[in-house]
C-alpha cells in the first residue's frame, strides 16, 4: 500500500493521510457525528467505509515508569479538534505481555477514570490474547469475569519450503454492543458469549491473509493494495513479520483490519464494519507485541 505524504506538527502528529486510505472512506458528513469516544467503542458504520489510522511508538510520558508507550492517532473527517483517539502502555508481568488502554494519560494511572478502556492480556508464549473491556477483574477473586470483547490466537510459526510466515486468528462477538460505566456516553460491546467457542453462530472469526512469496527478495509479502490498486504517492509499506490483513472468510478477498509498518517507530492501521477502533487497536498491539511462539 501508499499513502500521500503527511505533515507533522512536533507535538500534536496531526497525520494528514485520512483522504489516502486504501479503503474507501465515507463522505465527511458521515463523520460529523462521531465523537471520538465512539469511533473507539462503537462498530465503524457501514457507510463510513473504513478509517485509517496511526499507532506510534513514542517515549513513555511523566508519571508512568517504564514499559513501553504507544499512541493512536487519526485525522479522519473535518473539524475534529483532538486527533488523539487512544493510548496503550506495554510491560510484562510475570513474563507475561499486559497492555493498558486509555484515551488520554489520566486512565492508566487510574481504572476508574472515565478515559479507561481496557486491558489486553497473554499467555507465557505470546500465542493466545484476550481483550478485555472496562470491567475486566484481573486480580478479584471468587468472581467470574466477563467473556472478553475479542480473542487473538498464534498458530507457532508455519514454516515451509521457502520460508515462514505467522498465521493468526481474531474472534469478536456478532451484534456488537458495549456497555461503559458513564451512562452520559455511548454504550458498547457486551463482549463474547460464555463457552463462546461452541458457540460459532454468534461469533466473527477473522483469518489472517496468508502472504505471497516474492522469488526476488526472498521473503513473504502481503499486498496491500486494495481490489481496485488503487494507491498514492509517498509511504511504502515497508517489510515486517509484523504486519498483518484479516478478512471475515477463510481466504477471503475483502480486509477488515490490516496493519503495515511505514517507519521503525510507526504503523498505519485500517479498520472497518464490524470492528470497533478499540478492538482493532488492541488486535494490532497483539501482531506488534513479542512471541515465542513466533519464531520470526
Amino acid at each position: 500500500m501508499i499513502l500521500k505524504p503527511c505533515s507533522l506538527e512536533s507535538q500534536s502528529l496531526n497525520l494528514n493521510i485520512w483522504d489516502y486510505s486504501d479503503s474507501e472512506s465515507g463522505p465527511a458528513s458521515s463523520w460529523s457525528t462521531l465523537a471520538n469516544k465512539s469511533l473507539i467503542c462503537r462498530p465503524l458504520p457501514l457507510d463510513i467505509g473504513s478509517c485509517t489510522c496511526f499507532i506510534v511508538n513514542e517515549p513513555p510520558p511523566q508519571g508512568l515508569s517504564g514499559g513501553t508507550f504507544f499512541s493512536l492517532y487519526t485525522n479522519e473527517g473535518h473539524g475534529r479538534q483532538n486527533r488523539k483517539l487512544a493510548v496503550a502502555h506495554h510491560k510484562r508481568r510475570n513474563g507475561r505481555s499486559h497492555f493498558i488502554l486509555a484515551q488520554n494519560l489520566r486512565g492508566l494511572l487510574s481504572h476508574s477514570d472515565d478515559s479507561f478502556l481496557g486491558t489486553v492480556t497473554a499467555n507465557l508464549i505470546g500465542s493466545k490474547y484476550h481483550i478485555w473491556d472496562q470491567g475486566y477483574l484481573h486480580n478479584s477473586r471468587g468472581k467470574q469475569p466477563k467473556p472478553p470483547l475479542a480473542v487473538v490466537t498464534y498458530i507457532p510459526t508455519v514454516t515451509t519450503c521457502t520460508g515462514s510466515h505467522r498465521s493468526m486468528r481474531a474472534y469478536i462477538p456478532k451484534h456488537q454492543t458495549m456497555s461503559l460505566k458513564s451512562t452520559t456516553q455511548v454504550q458498547h460491546i457486551k463482549g463474547l458469549p460464555f463457552n463462546w467457542e461452541g458457540k460459532p453462530d454468534k461469533v466473527h472469526q477473522l483469518f489472517s491473509k496468508v502472504p505471497l512469496y516474492n522469488k526476488i527478495s526472498k521473503q513473504y509479502e502481503l499486498d496491500f493494495r486494495d481490489n481496485k490498486g488503487k494507491a498514492g504517492g509517498g509511504f511504502r509499506i515497508q517489510r515486517s513479520v509484523k504486519n498483518f490483513q484479516l478478512t471475515l472468510e477463510e481466504n477471503g478477498r475483502q480486509t477488515i483490519l490490516q496493519l503495515g509498518r511505514v517507519e521503525k517507530s510507526k504503523f498505519v492501521m485500517d479498520y472497518s464494519y464490524p470492528l470497533t477502533g478499540y478492538q482493532a487497536f488492541c488486535i494490532c498491539l497483539a501482531s506488534m507485541d513479542a512471541k515465542l511462539c513466533c519464531t520470526l
